[in-house]
Formats: structure tokens, sequence, C-alpha cells
């Protein structure tokens, strides 16, 4: 069952990729994408601990971000595109959502009593 919950995640978090990727400049799409995915597993990882289920983790974290974020399409829009100061914004703003999602979520999320 924990296979075919991660592939529908997968399946749905691929296809938001895709239509962010297709909707905007590609290299914007990407990085919407990747952001937009470090901030949503950053908050699950908080409310998934204190309120989820197994399944919820798996459909959710490897399977809906793990599809909508991209580390191929990063590396490629480095290379071809913005270069290297890409790649840096990218990182930074990744590490920096994650610096303040997580202790907003775990100020949000009640713990489990």
């Amino acid at each position: 069952m924990k296979y075919l919950v991660v592939a529908i995640g997968g399946v749905l978090g691929s296809l938001l990729r895709w239509m962010l990727a297709t909707q905007s400049n590609s290299a914007i799409g990407t990085l919407v994408a990747n952001l937009s995915g470090v901030a949503l597993t950053a908050f699950l990882l908080v409310f998934i601990e204190r309120h989820g289920s197994q399944l919820l983790r798996h459909f959710f974290l490897p399977g809906f971000c793990g599809g909508l974020t991209t580390f191929s399409a990063l590396a490629l829009e480095a290379v071809n595109g913005a270069g290297f100061i890409y790649l840096l914004v990218t990182i930074a703003l990744s590490l920096l959502i994650v610096a303040i999602v997580i202790p907003l979520a775990r100020r949000i999320v009640s713990v489990n009593s």
C-alpha cells in the first residue's frame, strides 16, 4: 500500500512541477516548485510528526514533495540559464525557508496529547 501512496503523491507533485515550469519561465517555474516544495516539506515534517500517519508521510514527503521538487532541473537551469547565481539563490532561499518554517510550524501545530 505504501508504494501506491508514494506513487500517487509523486505523480501529483510531478504534474504540479510540470505545470509551473510550462506556465512561466522555466527557471522561475523550477525555483517556485523547489521553494514551495521545501516550505511544504518543512511544515509537513512537523505536522506529520505530531498528527500524521505513515500513509500521510509516504504520500506527502517522498511522494508529492519528492515529485514537486527537482534537483535535475535545478542543475540544468544553473548550467543553461542564470548559472551559478541561480544555484546559490535557490540554496540560500531554501535554507532560509527551512529556518523560518520549522520553528513557525512548531508554534502553529499543537503537540498530540
